[in-house]
C-alpha cells in the first residue's frame, strides 16, 4: 500500500541523500535487486576535512573502502521496485493510509510493517529515548542534485566529500544516479540557528535537478 504509484515517485521531488555500502548491496545484489550496478558511480573513498581554530590547519584525510559505494536516487530505485514488485504478482494498492485504518489493516494481513517519515502514522509510535536521545532536530538540512559539478582539485577518484565545521555544520558531497542521469549532491547540515542556518530567511529551491 503506497500513498503514490511508481510514476508520481519518479517524476516527485527529491526525497534525501543515500549512500549504499559493500554490505548492504551486496545484499541487492544476492536478490536481483542491484538494477543500477552498471550506472551508478562506484565510489572508492571517503575524504574527509574538518576545520579547526581560525589560524590553524584543517585536519584532512582519505579513507579508501574495503569495496565500492553507490548512490541512487530514491526516487529511481523505490518506483522501480514497486513495477518489478507488481511485474511478479505483488498486489499493489495507491491508497493514503490513516492511523485510523491500521487496526483493520492489521486484522487483514499476517504482518503489516509501517513505514513513514511523517504524518498522523507516525504520531502512533512514541520516541524511545534509550534509542533516541533527542527531542528536536539537530541539523536543518538542505539538499541539491546537480550536473556538470567540476572534480576536486588532485582527486579524482569517485568519492564522498565531508566537510565538518565544528559549531556550525556539516557539507557532504557525493556522486550519484539520479532520473537525468549522472549528478553529485550537495548536502547542507546546519546546526540550527548558527550561521549556516539560514534555509528559512533565504529562499531555496532544494528539491530541483539543476541542468
Amino acid at each position: 500500500m503506497t500513498a503514490r504509484t511508481a510514476e508520481e515517485i519518479r517524476d516527485g521531488r527529491v526525497m534525501s541523500t543515500q549512500m549504499m555500502f559493500g554490505p548492504d548491496l551486496d545484499r541487492e545484489r544476492e536478490n536481483g535487486l542491484n538494477l543500477w550496478e552498471s550506472q551508478a558511480p562506484a565510489v572508492a573513498a571517503l575524504n574527509v576535512t574538518v576545520a579547526g581554530p581560525p589560524g590553524a590547519e584543517p585536519l584532512r584525510f582519505t579513507a579508501a573502502l574495503d569495496a565500492h559505494a553507490q548512490s541512487v536516487d530514491q526516487r529511481v530505485k523505490m518506483s522501480s521496485w514497486l513495477e518489478r514488485f507488481r511485474a511478479r504478482g505483488g498486489e499493489v494498492i495507491v491508497h493514503h493510509a490513516t492511523a485510523a485504518e491500521l487496526p483493520a489493516l492489521t486484522e487483514r494481513y499476517d504482518l503489516t510493517i509501517v513505514a513513514a517519515g511523517r504524518g498522523d502514522l507516525v504520531e502512533l509510535f512514541d520516541r524511545d529515548p534509550d534509542r533516541s536521545p533527542y527531542d528536536r532536530p539537530q541539523r536543518t538540512l538542505s539538499v541539491i542534485y546537480v550536473h556538470g559539478m567540476a572534480p576536486r582539485d588532485g582527486f579524482s577518484a569517485e568519492h564522498v566529500g565531508i566537510t565538518v565545521l565544528p559549531g556550525v555544520g556539516e557539507l557532504f558531497t557525493m556522486p550519484a544516479l539520479t532520473t537525468s542521469g549522472r549528478c553529485d549532491i550537495i548536502f547542507f547540515e546546519a546546526v540550527p540557528g548558527g550561521p549556516l542556518d539560514r534555509w528559512d530567511t533565504l529562499l531555496c529551491v532544494a528539491s530541483s535537478t539543476v541542468a
